[in-house]
């Protein structure tokens, strides 16, 4: 029997590792999403949003690449 962690209580490290090896856990998803909502500087995007605002959420996806590494 697998036992899931406590996704409240785990670091958004541990919680974004967990989501990453298990896909197909919707809930854990879930939880990590609004984690990640209630962080400063999280951008969210739309199907509504413009070109320009693509390019800053991918600009803002690159310099997070170069903070992890």
């Amino acid at each position: 029997m697998n036992h899931k962690p406590d996704f409240y209580q785990i670091s958004p490290q541990e919680l974004r590792q967990y989501v990453l090896s298990h896909r197909e856990d919707n809930e854990a998803l879930r939880i990590y999403m609004d984690r990640m909502r209630s962080e400063p500087g999280v951008t969210r995007v739309t199907g509504t949003n413009s070109d320009e605002d693509m390019q800053k959420l991918e600009d803002l996806l690159k310099q997070s690449s170069k903070k992890q590494n």
